[in-house]
């Protein structure tokens, strides 16, 4: 069966998409600015500059699982995403059906985060090496009104206006005046991408005074890729379609490709390098301005790869989703190309795609030996490729040392209206044990605020890191303030 690349990839990302904003780590996602806060092997991928200095007078950091996960969603509300989501025994009579059909068109889904399974530095007067192992995952998508007639009404879609008895299926349905993809689908736009990155910095300062110090960094790194996907059509209104997914997403396109990954499970269809570099200022040991540029580099994707094709549709076997668990039932929805056109699907060795290439700017100031604060711009320069956070987002906030074991931290973090609109991000972190040999992180937070007092186009998210340990003394400080 030709399987279509919309439907599909939208129901394999679904499966994932909670266990994958931009990169941040769970104590900085409370305050807003991550460009000139993070430090040791958390500001890999962020700025490697400021490995040149650290927060604490510790030589060593070590994490293990360190998290932070988002959804934003148009369609879905919070108690959808929360309660449906996972349930399989609601039936969806045709008018709720139609609702979801209009609840899903033109809205989008925002899925986006990271996973550090590990990570370790060590910093001294001389800079700073650190070295982590993080999963990135990204999922975006917009569908638009027949996209989303398909995935919930099937058949009972206007688009197929003849229905046929099916020995396989009860019914099935045609259309007697079949569109090309690119014409069904116009508008509609799908983004999913999984990675694990290997990374590797060094920064350190390269000049300074009592007053003023310029540090620099750089990072690179090893990335292996699990899904790939791309749904979209570019400005002179071509479309551009592909996939390479591990065989862990069970996914049979019917056709053969010369990337064949053979077996199940986790397996990688994909690798490439990367680079980071970045610079830090700092001011009086107050002000810190930082910029860097990350994810410089590309990604060969030669496992399971799959181009399609723009051909006319046909066919749907199938009634659409019962519900909106499409975790049991989205293998189901599939539509088929005419019979007389080629195959909609191409397999390919390979397909090189460049690295979500970004821009990072930020400052901030320590106002006293309790309270700091600062913005951050992230700016996208490779907008359309996998794992691309479409639009610039901005964010500004404080954080507040109210007792040596805790600190509280909260922003707003904005993009535009269309993309994930405004959040109010808000961390706890808890110090468990804080001494000048020792400490130990704990750390709580949300991406948004509002959206535990509302309903509608919610940002479901939480970042947690509970394994964060400092160790060893430095002999010479190079903390923010003057000890």
């Amino acid at each position: 069966m030709k399987r279509l690349l919309l439907i599909l990839s939208l129901i394999t990302a679904f499966g994932i998409v909670f266990s994958q904003t931009e990169i941040s780590s769970f104590n900085a996602t409370g305050g807003g600015y991550s460009t000139t806060y993070l430090t040791d092997y958390q500001c890999l991928g962020v700025n490697p500059a400021n490995l040149g200095w650290t927060r604490n007078d510790h030589t060593m950091n070590l994490g293990f699982f360190e998290t932070a996960v988002s959804l934003y969603s148009e369609p879905l509300t919070k108690s959808e995403i929360y309660n449906d989501l996972f349930d399989n025994e609601a039936t969806f009579s045709m008018s709720q059906k139609e609702n979801a059909a209009d609840n899903f068109t033109d809205a989008r889904l925002l899925g986006i985060g990271s996973v550090m399974w590990f990570g370790f530095s060590y910093q001294d007067e001389w800079g700073g090496i650190a070295f982590n192992i993080r999963d990135r995952g990204l999922w975006n998508s917009v569908l638009n009104d027949q996209a989303s007639q398909f995935l919930f009404l099937g058949y009972w879609a206007d688009y197929f206006d003849l229905k046929l008895p099916n020995p396989e299926d009860p019914e099935i349905g045609i259309s007697t005046d079949p569109e090309y993809a690119s014409t069904l689908y116009e508008g509609s736009d799908i983004n999913f991408g999984w990675t694990r990155e290997f990374n590797l910095g060094y920064g350190r300062r390269v000049l300074g005074n009592d007053v003023f110090d310029w540090h620099m960094g750089v990072g690179i790194k090893y990335i292996l890729g699990y899904s790939g996907v791309q749904y979209y059509q570019d400005d002179d209104g071509k479309l551009v379609g592909w996939s390479a997914l591990s065989p862990v997403f069970e996914v049979d396109y019917g056709e053969p490709t010369p990337s064949q990954v053979e077996g199940d499970g986790l397996k990688k269809v994909g690798n490439g390098f990367g680079f980071d570099i970045g610079t830090t200022f700092e001011y009086n040991k107050k002000l810190k301005v930082g910029l860097a540029v990350n994810d410089i580099g590309s990604i060969t994707w030669n496992g399971n790869v799959y181009e399609g094709r723009d051909v006319r549709i046909c066919s749907i076997e199938s009634g659409g989703l019962d519900n909106y668990n499409v975790f049991e039932q989205g293998q189901l929805i599939s539509a088929d190309n005419c019979p007389d056109d080629p195959n909609q699907w191409v397999g390919l060795e390979e397909r090189k795609v460049n690295l979500p290439m970004n821009f990072r700017a930020g400052a901030s100031y320590r106002f006293s030996e309790y309270v700091e604060a600062g913005f951050d711009a992230y700016i996208p320069l490779k907008k359309d490729v996998v794992g691309a956070i479409y639009k610039p987002v901005f964010g500004i906030g404080a954080r507040y040392d109210a007792a040596p074991w805790v600190q509280l931290s909260l922003s707003v973090v904005t993009s535009s209206k269309d993309y994930f609109g405004t959040n109010v991000p808000f961390t706890i972190l808890f110090y468990p044990t804080k001494t000048d040999e020792t400490t130990w992180t704990i750390g709580l937070g949300t991406r948004d605020m509002i959206t535990l007092f509302s309903q509608n186009n919610p940002t479901v998210s939480y970042a947690f890191g509970f394994l964060r340990f400092s160790f060893g003394q430095k002999e010479s400080s190079t903390r923010y303030l003057e000890q």
